[in-house]
């Protein structure tokens, strides 16, 4: 099946420009530019997402690749979330946020639920092949030896829920973890003569952290730092997605996002479309190795975001087929 789109394409790599995209079957076969078109329409490389709990019409917001995530509970409920887990073009696999954490750093993850690491339950949770991250905390008992079990496993160690130091950070990285669950948010910032996590990540070139960047999780001169310095190559955009309640009324304490896919990239605007697409698509895709994904060039899959004019979803297309339309 062939089908051809027009219009402001915008890829991480060559930036923005009007072209005609061509895709044949789930691959695209030809970008060629244009003097002039019609068409207002922005062509993005769809979106991924690899820290999401609420998947609920995802495709409306151009995500075409997610992983769901499990919070900290207990292992029978992880048991049957990994289970039950759907699995398709548009969903990755699991992301399991805990339950190895430090409790000193919970956040919105269920503090009872919190346990010291357990190698065998984690051995089983690998063993699925249904697992693609883990979010650990190094520091507690056992945390550098279960980011190297992730790390060998194939899937990727994440540094998050921490209070770990510059040493005990560094020595995560070591070991192979690769990426960074929510940077700043429930870990250890950095002071004039203590890193922290915060500042060992952040200057890590082997590391790519994520970032919620929904305008609420973060300060904006927090964010736009991390974009200074991490640059849009190393930064996956997170939603954290949750159903609503967003915030405990009580406290007003954040237990989640509220912002999804073309959302964030309008409010990633002001970096430049390219950097948006960058964060939302491409450095994502590496994170999870898929070599394939995140651009708009020839080979790489037919996965697009169609937005309007006002960056607002139009159609969604992953592997050459529309999976939904406004």
């Amino acid at each position: 099946m062939t089908r051809t789109l027009e219009g402001r394409v915008v890829d991480p790599v060559d930036g923005e420009h009007l072209a005609r995209v061509q895709i044949s079957d789930d691959r695209i076969a030809d970008v060629s530019s244009l003097e002039t078109s019609d068409e207002t329409n922005y062509i993005l490389p769809g979106f991924i997402d690899v820290h999401l709990y609420d998947d609920t019409d995802v495709a409306a917001h151009g995500v075409t690749g997610y992983l769901l995530t499990c919070g900290t509970s207990p292992a029978e409920t992880v048991n049957d979330f990994l289970g039950a887990r759907p699995v398709g073009a548009v969903c990755l696999g699991a992301h399991l946020e805990g339950p190895f954490l430090n409790p000193d750093a919970a956040g919105a993850q269920a503090r009872e639920h919190i346990i010291p690491v357990d190698r065998d339950l984690l051995r089983a949770w690998l063993a699925t092949d249904a697992v693609r991250m883990v979010t650990v905390a190094p520091e507690i008992e056992g945390g550098l030896d279960a980011v190297r079990t992730i790390s060998e496993s194939g899937a990727v160690a994440s540094i998050g829920h921490t209070r770990a130091n510059y040493y005990t950070t560094r020595a995560a990285v070591d070991e192979g973890a690769r990426f960074a669950t929510h940077l700043w948010n429930a870990m250890s910032g950095f002071t004039a003569r203590v890193p922290g996590a915060v500042g060992t990540l952040l200057a890590d070139e082997r590391m790519t952290v994520g970032l919620i960047t929904d305008g609420r999780h973060l300060h904006p001169v927090t964010e736009q730092l991390t974009v200074k310095i991490a640059g849009p190559s190393r930064i996956a955009a997170t939603s954290d997605l949750v159903p609503p309640p967003h915030e405990r009324p009580e406290d007003g304490k954040l237990l989640g996002g509220d912002r999804l896919g073309a959302a964030l990239v309008k409010r990633l605007a002001e970096y430049g479309l390219e950097a948006a697409a960058a964060m939302t698509s491409l450095t994502p895709a590496r994170v999870l190795g898929l070599d394939d994904r995140g651009r708009i060039a020839p080979g790489y899959r037919a996965d697009l975001a169609v937005l309007d004019s006002e960056l607002s979803p139009v159609e969604t297309i992953a592997g050459g087929t529309s999976i939904w339309h406004a």
